[in-house]
């Protein structure tokens, strides 16, 4: 007996245009929440870095291995960028003892000293300082600020975009997606740490104390205020 012909039938083209379009009409629809998803992951990424950077730094103070940390902001029009580095004891005992050395003479640029540190990030070979570049974040300021914390704490110092006042070192700083349209995240000058806009996405803020205790915080706009991370 001969046997029967099967029936293939394939899409048509009138099918495959409606499959197209619906894939069209629900990744358009989805695209929305991908984007920001994407955004703040991203920025959070960096975020988690940087406050890495500054745990990892500290604990080297806490376990004797360094005496003296710096932690090292440079943000400009491409990137923004962080090193660790680390004055061994042997190092700061010999400035302590030296009652001519810049350390003891002008307490101000203890923190901006940078030809003595034993290990910088980037530069030495030494795992437990770091060099990070992120260039798709931003700060609230174009320039250099630097950090300093050790055991001992009237140590903690500090230099330019994070010395505000009266020689007050600041204990926080904030990150947000850099953009052309967006080269800096826009804090309010009154020391609030509040953006200029309640409803700004994807601001973070990086918080220490002198003890080198770091935190993350991230703006909620639906609180209009800070939530710790």
């Amino acid at each position: 007996m001969q046997a029967q012909e099967k029936n293939i039938k394939g899409f048509t083209l009138l099918e495959l245009i409606v499959v197209i379009a619906i894939i069209g009409i629900v990744s358009a629809a989805a695209y929305p929440s991908f984007n920001g998803w994407s955004k703040a992951r991203k920025a959070s990424g960096a975020v988690i870095k940087i406050k890495n950077l500054m745990e990892t730094i500290n604990a080297q103070v806490q376990r004797g291995r360094y005496a003296f940390v710096q932690v090292h902001i440079t943000n400009d029009e491409g990137e923004l960028s962080a090193v660790s580095k680390g004055m061994k004891p042997g190092t700061l005992s010999d400035k302590i003892n030296n009652g001519d050395d810049e350390w003891n003479t002008t307490p101000g640029t203890r923190c901006a000293m940078d030809a003595d540190w034993d290990e910088i990030g980037g530069a030495t070979q030494a795992l437990e300082v770091q060099f990070i570049r992120l260039p798709d974040v931003t700060t609230s300021f174009i320039g250099v600020a630097t950090v300093c914390f050790a055991k001992n704490v009237r140590w903690f110092s500090g230099t330019e975009n994070f010395v505000s006042g009266a020689d007050a070192v600041d204990e926080s700083m904030f990150i947000c997606l850099r953009s052309d349209d967006q080269p800096v995240c826009d804090i309010k000058d009154d020391g609030s740490g509040e953006p200029t806009e309640v409803d700004t996405e994807n601001l973070f803020a990086i918080n220490w104390t002198r003890f080198g205790e770091i935190t993350m915080d991230k703006w909620s706009p639906a609180l209009e205020d800070w939530a710790m991370q």
